[in-house]
């Protein structure tokens, strides 16, 4: 694993020690699987752009015809978030999220060595409202929110560059341990830390209340406690836990989407709206998941074939009639 910094670039603390936030596969099995996903990933990703294009094609096609079980997810997660939308439009999407995923993984294992250095911000469109360029000049804690569409992984790169504090990122690690190590390993090279999704309320709070910024991913299926908050106008069960600390907390809570574009490594983000403590304060937790919903729906809209639709965001929450 990357040596980790003990101080950031301004000279502050890591307000919560380093975590391993790992799998628990392990053993011969787990590391043959982890030995075969370096090997293919390391061949596929040094593919052209064309190459890779291709790729995801084929294998994306072939995913949507093996895997039928999320493909049908997500057909029906396309319908309800996009109720105008022809069988043609539907399919199309269904397999530009196969697409999406394939060649977004085979550009994040070499994202550290294309983008990482003194001209990463060569990369980057960066599009920033008034708010956002204040809350960054301002500094101090705050929540980022962005869903599971574009370059997700590439956002706290980014931020751990514009911002003055550390950045952490919540996730839930892969189950194969050797895999997940790898990956922590490799988001970490970017200058940011990764928090365990369990555990990560007391987590969080620190980092906020010690001037940091943490990312949250908010648009799949919660589990545990949960509360209902419509998502593209149906129920679904969302983080009961995000809107009560967000008021509690008394910090900003921003939006922000990363895209990719036509240009191998390089991307357009995108990060307007802030909400500031009194907003917060004033809203509700259900109307607040409301707010967060909207924001994240407005984000893949803007960019539906980028978008991951393979997850099954409505599994056991109430059809709209009968909430």
């Amino acid at each position: 694993m990357a040596e980790q910094r003990e101080h950031g670039a301004a000279g502050w603390d890591w307000p919560v020690e380093h975590q391993l936030v790992e799998g628990d596969r392990n053993g011969l099995g787990a590391w043959l699987q982890y030995g075969l996903f370096r090997a293919a990933v390391g061949v596929f990703a040094r593919l052209p752009a064309a190459g890779r294009r291709a790729l995801s094609r084929v294998v994306g096609e072939l995913a949507m015809r093996l895997d039928r079980k999320r493909s049908r997810y997500a057909a029906e997660f396309i319908a309800q978030a996009l109720p105008h939308s022809s069988r043609a439009e539907r399919d199309a999407l269904v397999l530009a999220a196969w697409r999406h995923l394939i060649e977004f993984s085979l550009e994040d294992v070499r994202f550290n060595d294309c983008v990482l250095g003194p001209k990463l911000m060569e990369h980057f469109e960066v599009e920033l409202s008034d708010d956002v360029r204040r809350l960054l000049a301002e500094g101090g804690g705050a929540l980022a929110i962005t869903p599971h569409v574009g370059v997700w992984e590439a956002l706290p790169a980014l931020w751990a560059r514009l911002h003055s504090g550390p950045v952490y990122v919540v996730a839930r690690p892969p189950r194969n341990r050797p895999l997940s190590r790898f990956i922590q390993a490799s988001r970490e090279a970017r200058g940011f830390r990764v928090l365990h999704r369990h555990g990560a309320v007391e987590s969080l709070t620190r980092v906020v209340q010690g001037g940091g910024v943490v990312g949250l991913l908010l648009d799949q299926r919660a589990r545990g406690k949960t509360m209902l908050a419509p998502f593209f106008g149906r129920p679904a069960h969302c983080e009961r836990s995000v809107p009560l600390i967000a008021r509690r907390l008394r910090r900003p809570m921003f939006f922000a989407a990363c895209y990719r574009t036509a240009r191998p490594f390089h991307y357009r983000v995108v990060a307007s709206r802030v909400m500031w403590p009194d907003e917060l304060a004033r809203c509700s937790p259900e109307a607040l998941l409301g707010e967060i919903n909207r924001e994240m729906e407005r984000m893949i809209l803007a960019a539906p074939q980028q978008y991951f639709w393979l997850h099954e965001r409505y599994r056991n929450a109430p059809a709209a009639a009968q909430a």
